[in-house]
């Protein structure tokens, strides 16, 4: 009883904890909460449905890879020019621009006619993408005070978390629904057009937003003058290795694991949405289990370890024919390898000089969104001839990866670090959703 009483103790402090803090939290904080709620309840839908719609339109496993390159592309080329623009437009409306962008991408490539079509809006998706998950953590830095920073990143990912569960529901569900009244496309068309909307929705609270831009002198010349200043050269050559290796691997297969599960195991709509909701829960509490792991093994021994232990995982689901089992490896994995991405990041700037630090994270996101590219193209020529043989490239580019890590930063000081259990992200693997 008495241990019981003090988990419920521990349990009322911290929820105390998190209602001061949010009381506490500035106006823009809170719309930005907002829009980022909307945005990834509209992620969620999308990323059950949207490969699936490709797919059931007639276009090959080729144009749902080829959409994720050029989400990329552009995702890559924001990553260079958003400080500058940052600098003379202000959060409010870059946040507007990309709730519209994202919605225009995805509402558009759900009544284009063509291939080449779809393919080219994943580049106005790809824009509003880019501005959301570069700016993200900046924005959230900015509109808090220290003593309630942690509790509204903690706000920020919870709430992320449970927006991309509910949104992958929808877009499980809504389909079946819809079944009763329209063909499959057409339930999965609409299905798509309600994500967007969602998303378009998004720019209302970001409209709201306070925070204008800090004008001084030329913001084009001061990135210049940035990157001549610029002394970090040898980590990012070191984290682009490990980012380019893991980012190609999970470009071959991460943005085709609703195919897989419909196509080649026979998971109704429904079944993907809620496999593909409770993937994004594990994760969520695999990142608060972190902490302790890295009282033990250091930042780059939990990377590595816990990276190595979601290869088993990985390798057994092309091997399976049963959907129970799949799930249950899908969830597994995912945990494993996503688990340790707050980590990560945060062993990625341990040490970095402050000016360096928005170079070294653009560039890092510009290496990260090419070998993405590449991945998802030749994982999707891939998986035309087979749902599971990517898999095992992917798994190799994985293992690669976690060496890598392990060669290249475990020298890093950790004595500095400050272990935060969450950030906003979607995990190693996905440059969106």
């Amino acid at each position: 009883m008495p241990a019981r009483l003090t988990i419920f103790a521990r349990i009322s402090r911290a929820a105390r904890g998190y209602r001061v803090a949010a009381s506490g939290f500035s106006s823009d904080a809170r719309h930005y909460l907002t829009t980022a709620v909307l945005q990834n309840v509209g992620y969620g839908v999308l990323a059950t449905v949207f490969a699936i719609y490709v797919k059931q339109h007639g276009f090959s496993e080729s144009v749902v890879g080829d959409v994720e390159g050029a989400l990329a592309l552009a995702s890559a080329v924001v990553c260079l020019v958003l400080p500058p623009l940052v600098t003379m437009l202000g959060y409010r409306k870059l946040f507007m621009v990309a709730g519209f962008a994202l919605a225009l991408g995805r509402l558009g490539q759900s009544l284009a006619p063509s291939a080449a079509l779809i393919i080219a809006l994943g580049l106005v998706f790809g824009f509003g993408d880019g501005i959301m998950q570069t700016l993200s953590t900046a924005f959230l830095s900015e509109s808090s005070e220290r003593e309630s920073r942690t509790y509204l990143f903690t706000t920020d990912f919870v709430l992320r978390v449970f927006a991309t569960f509910v949104g992958a529901l929808v877009g499980g569900f809504l389909p079946t629904l819809l079944g009763a009244v329209a063909s499959e496309t057409g339930a999965l068309r609409v299905t798509i057009i309600v994500g967007a909307a969602l998303m378009a929705v998004s720019s209302i609270p970001a409209s709201k937003l306070e925070r204008r831009p800090v004008r001084g002198g030329n913001p084009w010349r001061a990135y210049g003058r940035a990157v001549k200043a610029f002394r970090s050269w040898d980590r990012l050559r070191r984290l682009l290795v490990v980012e380019g290796l893991i980012s190609f691997g999970a470009g071959l297969v991460i943005p085709f694991v609703a195919l897989y599960l419909k196509h080649h195991l026979g998971a109704t709509v429904a079944q993907v949405g809620m496999i593909q909701a409770l993937s994004s829960v594990v994760m969520g509490v695999g990142a608060l289990l972190t902490p302790a792991l890295s009282r033990r093994l250091g930042l780059a021994g939990t990377v590595v370890v816990t990276e190595l232990l979601s290869l088993p995982f990985l390798v057994a689901i092309p091997l399976t024919t049963s959907l129970p089992t799949a799930a249950a490896l899908i969830w597994a994995r995912g945990m494993l390898m996503n688990m340790s991405w707050p980590l990560y990041n945060q062993l990625s700037m341990e040490g970095v000089p402050s000016a360096d630090k928005p170079l070294v994270a653009g560039w890092i996101r510009f290496g990260w969104s090419l070998a993405w590219l590449g991945g998802s193209a030749l994982g999707g020529r891939m998986m035309e001839g087979s749902y599971t043989l990517p898999y095992f490239y992917t798994a190799a580019l994985y293992a690669l990866g976690a060496i890598a890590t392990f060669v290249l930063l475990r020298h890093i000081s950790e004595e500095t670090a400050i272990v935060n259990p969450v950030i906003p992200g979607p995990g190693r693997e996905l440059p969106g959703i």
